[in-house]
């Protein structure tokens, strides 16, 4: 039973990101696909969370906060999503079945590259700031989350892996000149997103394989941490770090970036129990449920795992429930019905 106060999810989500005292534990997510959502909520919905050339939403800001908050009142959900990103410049190839863009391989391979491709939008550019004024207008009590990369992420997808690993060797001052662009952006862009209302940053940015870091931990500490703790030291709202795959070897100096929570632990590779073990108290952790048992799993299994979690992880106030990287249509509608009905039934403080 619930024993505290009703919050709205916007306190919810603030609370538990600083964590103090709350109702229940908040459930967050980046991406909840359109095609499980309109199967859950029994109507159509239509988020499209594509974004244009520049980065940035196709859709209106008032579409996207409405269409995410009709999956919000059904789920139980408490955060509404939008994406601030800067222009990734890659090949772009399409899925055969006719699904969304996919990122190819990157286009920076050289200075002249460089010089040619890469061009940021404004970041006060009048169009971009009334759109996500009008996604604030329209966010009601849910919880605002602006999402951004702060470098490294769209680094390796404008550079590729391949051409980013060969910079490393023959032309560090690329990898330099395209990650310190990129961070520059967003350390911009933070004020002007603080300043439109945005309660949360989310900040996604992939440096690891399920096998680990995708460079060194040396690599790591000496070109790319100082960079984007310029970033964060703009940031003064709650924040939240995501990368997937076993991040345990840069989990001590990730954390330098004074994050108020990392994302997602992800299951296959990463035991979130002894993570939680290495993390300073005042770090949280969102996510950690399994994707692939959302897909192939039981109910039984969802609501067991989800149990499981809470148990051990609910006292520490700082635990944000959340899929190990995003709700896909791939998942089966009973698993995510289960994981609707655990929250609500065990997440109550």
């Amino acid at each position: 039973m619930n024993s505290k106060a009703k919050m709205t999810s916007r306190e919810r989500v603030i609370t538990a990101l600083k964590g103090e005292e709350h109702d229940r534990v908040p459930w967050i997510e980046g991406i909840v696909g359109d095609g499980i959502a309109s199967k859950i909520c029994g109507q159509t919905i239509n988020v499209d969370w594509s974004v244009a050339p520049d980065g940035l939403p196709v859709k209106s800001g008032g579409e996207l906060a409405a269409e995410q908050k009709k999956v919000c009142r059904v789920f139980g959900k408490d955060n509404i999503n939008y994406n601030a990103f800067a222009p990734i410049f890659a090949y772009k190839m399409e899925k055969l079945d006719g699904s969304p863009v996919i990122v190819g391989d990157g286009m920076i391979k050289s200075e002249a590259d460089f010089e040619k491709y890469f061009k940021f939008p404004a970041v006060d550019d009048d169009t971009f700031i009334q759109n996500a004024k009008e996604f604030i207008e329209h966010r009601d009590d849910y919880c605002a989350i602006a999402a951004v990369r702060f470098g490294i992420g769209a680094t390796l997808l404008s550079m590729g892996i391949e051409g980013f690993s060969y910079a490393m060797v023959d032309n560090p001052d690329l990898i330099r000149a395209v990650h310190g662009g990129y961070a520059k952006w967003t350390q911009d862009l933070i004020p002007i997103l603080e300043d439109i209302g945005f309660d949360v940053v989310w900040a996604f940015d992939d440096v690891a394989f399920d096998s680990g870091p995708i460079f060194s931990p040396a690599f790591y500490e000496k070109e790319i941490l100082p960079v984007e703790k310029e970033v964060t030291e703009r940031i003064t709202i709650p924040f939240i770090t995501h990368s997937d795959g076993d991040m345990n070897k840069l989990l001590d100096m990730w954390t330098e970036l004074g994050q108020n929570a990392i994302h997602p632990i992800q299951p296959n590779v990463m035991d979130i129990y002894e993570v939680r073990k290495k993390l300073p108290d005042n770090i949280g952790i969102v996510g950690n449920i399994d994707m692939d048992l959302l897909a192939g799993g039981t109910p039984n299994q969802i609501e067991d795992l989800i149990v499981n979690r809470f148990k051990k992880l609910k006292p520490t106030q700082n635990y944000l429930i959340s899929s190990s990287n995003s709700l896909t249509d791939n998942m089966k509608e009973e698993n995510v019905r289960a994981m609707i009905k655990a929250i609500e039934e065990y997440g109550f403080y």
